[in-house]
């Protein structure tokens, strides 16, 4: 037999030349792109094209890779259309991996499907200036349904409505169920995390801040209905968080008043707080946010709040030795450290106890203060109680 004619060779690809010739269009396409002058902006009009190349582009590895060893194993004549196609896709190839890696500072040893979803971020969050006009459609791009970052910003945002949305009184019982907040606690630091990172993707595309500034007016008003977009899924995150820490550090400053409770404190002394209610022995580790001796300040001003109210002292009532017990138990622990000022304040509320325990009593004439530990003022606002 003599040697088959050239297009025959087409034919024994068996439906993979249409493959590799798309392929070779798209590559040819991308490489004018990332060559043009404004490439982002072709890139981020040719996105559909991104997409397509990147979700066939192991079917063409893997047609390519069978092509060319079919060829070479049945010595396909070069100069055939066929045989010319392989080469172009294969050397198409290599170079955009080569530009695409360069432009992105990559290792062209990477894997082309990476790269090209790289270079799909790249091209669609680069900075540029954005017309009133175009903030929107830019935020829907820049967080798609599709993101994982947006079911995150959904699953918070549901949370926190549903939780926050309720009537809330510091005073009263907190409106949670156990597995509320427990879900609460494991879902908080994750979900502020999102929302912080959804704010910075967007915040570095507009140069005029813009984009940015329009979404974060939106954000303070409470959403009318239910999230139907990534842009409104972090619209409804962020609303209902700022409503939740401002709950929460409400919770946290009225429950151990006269403590002033820091910022870093608030939202681990507040899950405390909320496990303290519901489980009464529950206790307040030491963190990196508050040392052991500032927990156990921080239990003993709780502690204070729920048994003498000292901002309603007129009429303190007496406690049971129990009570007591648990008083100088948080005093010892928090005496580890001297707390100064905000140790003085837990202080008044032992003293005020005393002089409105003590009046009328003789033998509370020239009663003094025995020492600086909070341990010994409790042991003697004890004694008066008796």
């Amino acid at each position: 037999m003599g040697r088959p004619a050239a297009d025959e060779y087409r034919l024994r690809l068996e439906g993979r030349a249409e493959l590799l010739e798309s392929a070779r269009f798209r590559y040819r396409a991308l490489l004018d792109a990332l060559n043009a002058k404004n490439s982002e902006e072709r890139l981020r009009k040719d996105r559909a094209l991104l997409r397509e190349m990147r979700d066939s582009q192991v079917k063409v590895d893997e047609a390519l890779t069978a092509a060319l060893r079919r060829a070479q194993a049945e010595s396909w004549l070069a100069s055939s259309p066929t045989v010319q196609l392989l080469r172009d896709v294969q050397a198409l190839r290599g170079k955009l991996v080569q530009t695409v890696a360069q432009r992105l500072s990559r290792s062209p040893a990477d894997p082309i499907v990476t790269l090209l979803e790289q270079l799909d971020e790249w091209a669609l969050t680069a900075p540029r200036e954005l017309a009133p006009a175009q903030r929107w459609a830019t935020a829907l791009e820049l967080l798609p349904d599709e993101l994982p970052l947006v079911s995150e910003l959904a699953s918070f945002g549901r949370l926190l409505a549903t939780l926050f949305a309720r009537p809330f009184d510091p005073e009263a019982p907190l409106p949670f169920r156990v597995d509320e907040v427990g879900m609460l606690r494991s879902q908080w630091s994750p979900g502020e995390v999102a929302v912080a990172q959804a704010w910075s993707r967007l915040s570095g595309v507009d140069r005029t801040g813009g984009l940015i500034g329009e979404l974060r007016k939106r954000a303070e008003r409470a959403p009318l209905h239910p999230p139907r977009n990534g842009p409104e899924h972090l619209l409804c995150a962020e609303y209902w968080r700022i409503v939740a820490r401002r709950q929460l550090e409400l919770l946290v400053r009225t429950r151990l008043y006269p403590l002033q409770p820091t910022p870093g404190e608030c939202v681990k002394v507040a899950w405390w707080l909320c496990a303290r209610e519901l489980v009464p022995e529950a206790r307040l580790p030491g963190s990196e946010v508050a040392s052991d001796a500032r927990a156990g300040l921080i239990e003993l001003a709780h502690e204070l709040w729920l048994l003498l109210r000292p901002d309603r002292a007129e009429d303190p009532p007496r406690l049971s030795d129990t009570d007591w017990e648990r008083l100088r138990e948080r005093s010892l622990r928090a005496d580890q450290l001297t707390q100064g000022p905000e140790a003085d304040r837990v202080r008044d509320v032992l003293r005020t106890f005393i002089w409105k325990r003590g009046m009328g009593n003789a033998g509370m004439r020239g009663w003094q203060e025995s020492g600086t530990r909070l341990e010994g003022l409790v042991e003697q606002a004890w004694s008066v109680d008796r």
